[in-house]
């Protein structure tokens, strides 16, 4: 449940978003590291 407005939250790894009101939870409670920049495959080249 969203800790400001009380919707459903969708997460991946113990980070959670609110779609409702935009609430995130803070980064550093996830489970796992966050990857980094260059590790995204998927990003445009610059």
């Amino acid at each position: 449940m969203c800790a400001a407005c009380g919707s459903q939250v969708s997460g991946l790894n113990g980070r959670y978003a609110c779609g409702v009101c935009g609430w995130v939870n803070n980064w550093a409670e996830g489970h796992t590291v966050l990857p980094r920049a260059e590790d995204d495959t998927d990003a445009p080249s610059t």
